[in-house]
């Protein structure tokens, strides 16, 4: 069945074992054991050297956990670490020490602003607080609860924070309580939380009461978007293809949740109800510009859909947001390469973009090398459909991108310009700027130490977040020296970098 499959290489299928699992005294459970043994020394850490100072910490983290400790501070750890009797780790050593255990799985540890204050030390406790959440429904019978925790998020694939809280705080979920924010923090690092971005009158952020889990939303989409009139010629789209058998649905999840903390999800109905379904969504981009994202078994579709037409989509916003997916693919697929022990190419979590045709259904698709051999039309094998080729490469970046723009270009509503950006409009531009991070950095007047402060705080490559630190940063700088942050300043930067200025333009105006 698995023949030629890349999940051929994950069988272990030597061995004919028939344990009965409930049973903690099968005699078969002896084989299982010789079983998983002879699996790990077969792993790429297996026979590595490990510091021998690293054992005495690791004996202590046992200690712990027979003492139900499941989660400690870093400022406990290194207490406990001051007092060994042998020699303490250096402060470095001891980052070193929690990122190998956190890559070999016997401890939770990020290194990330924010959940760097916490190590878990037993992933079961982690394992079990997101059960207690996201589930299935049929561990909710008895637990009324979570039965409407569970009813809600089928519905509508939101949970209230109010409702965690209250979850956490009796019964046998109880012991969430104490770590309640750290937990919520690492669910909302690992993408199994978003919580939407939501402005005051002023534009500024506030926080919101609801996290969107996308995961636990098992509707289907029948709201006939991908039918809508015209659709063929007012979309652009693109493939992302898996070189593995099958997307691993965590991934898909992650993905959605991704584009959830970025772009507005949309309304539809008379009760305006999100446009959020099972492995599918609509994003609103601006005003005349959505996108649609559906995640099937073996490759992601992306579509930008205009209300007009699509040769009037941008080139500049569509391979700007085509590098932000991108790299949160990556992003998101390394947890998949990480923990896989086949390094070959074709390694689970490596994805192959395409273009697309404009046809919702059974799209027809063409790689990157081929897109390069046409001329000026491209006609799909399935549709027979015409396929601009400038329209086409509205999602790729051009490395000979710098366009020529009149200076005069900003003065045509000198006003708007001299506007201090908003958090909100910090929030728009980062996905605008694209992989050009550094390039438009510099732009705007800050230095490679800077750069390279920002550049170190990433802990995953998520160019979104990238540019928004940067825009931040320029934000802190400007004030620090008196010197007001206009948005011309932003958009003679973004010009600078060979964007077009339209984009920015539409995206905070319209």
């Amino acid at each position: 069945m698995f023949q030629g499959s890349t999940l051929m290489s994950h069988l272990v299928i030597e061995d004919k074992i028939f344990v009965n699992a409930r049973n903690k005294n099968d005699p078969e459970m002896a084989q299982i054991r010789r079983g998983i043994i002879r699996e790990s020394t077969r792993q790429p850490t297996w026979g590595q050297n490990l510091p021998k100072c690293f054992i005495p910490f690791e004996l202590e983290f046992e200690n712990l956990i027979r003492e139900n400790m499941n989660v400690i501070t870093f400022d406990d750890l290194k207490k406990v670490n001051s007092q060994h009797p042998i020699r303490p780790l250096s402060d470095a050593e001891l980052k070193v020490f929690l990122k190998f255990q956190h890559a070999i799985g016997k401890i939770l540890y990020f290194d990330e602003p924010g959940l760097d204050t916490h190590i878990t030390l037993l992933p079961t406790y982690l394992i079990d607080a997101f059960k207690s959440i996201i589930t299935d429904k049929r561990f909710c019978k008895g637990e009324k609860q979570t039965e409407q925790l569970w009813n809600l998020m089928s519905q509508k694939g939101v949970i209230f924070k109010s409702a965690i809280e209250k979850l956490w705080r009796t019964g046998k979920y109880q012991r969430f309580d104490q770590h309640k924010d750290y937990l919520v923090a690492v669910m909302t690092h690992l993408d199994i939380l978003v919580e939407p971005k939501r402005y005051d009158l002023k534009r500024n952020r506030i926080p919101t009461d609801f996290y969107f889990v996308a995961s636990m939303v098992p509707a289907e989409d029948t709201t006939g978007y991908l039918q809508s009139p015209f659709l063929t010629d007012r979309n652009i789209a693109i493939a992302f293809n898996s070189s593995s058998a099958i997307i691993p649905p965590a991934l898909s999840f992650r993905f959605i949740t991704y584009c959830l903390s970025i772009f507005d999800v949309k309304k539809y109905g008379d009760r305006k109800d999100d446009m959020l379904f099972h492995r599918s969504a609509v994003f609103t981009i601006h005003p005349s510009l959505e996108m649609h994202i559906l995640c099937e078994d073996d490759r992601i579709f992306v579509r930008l859909v205009h209300a007009k037409n699509k040769v009037l989509i941008l080139k500049d916003l569509a391979s700007s947001i085509c590098d932000c997916l991108k790299s949160a693919l990556e992003n998101i697929s390394q947890l998949y390469i990480k923990t896989s022990s086949d390094n070959s190419e074709q390694s689970v979590g490596t994805f192959e973009m395409n273009l697309c045709c404009s046809v919702a259904k059974d799209p027809c698709l063409l790689s990157i090398g081929e897109f390069n051999k046409i001329d000026s039309i491209w006609v799909c094998p399935g549709h027979k459909l015409d396929h601009k080729k400038f329209v086409m490469s509205s999602w790729i970046t051009e490395k000979e991108i710098m366009k020529k723009c009149e200076i005069t270009c900003l003065d045509t509503d000198p006003e708007k310009w001299d506007l201090v950006p908003s958090d909100e409009d910090i929030d728009k531009m980062a996905p605008l700027i694209g992989k050009k991070s550094l390039f438009f950095l510099v732009e705007l007047g800050m230095d490679l130490e800077t750069w390279d402060t920002i550049n170190h705080r990433q802990t995953k490559r998520d160019l979104v977040k990238l540019n928004k630190d940067i825009l931040d940063e320029w934000m802190l700088i400007c004030n620090v020296k008196n010197v007001r942050p206009a948005m011309r300043m932003i958009a003679q930067a973004y010009k600078s970098i060979g964007k077009d200025i339209r984009v920015l333009e539409n995206t905070l105006f319209n």
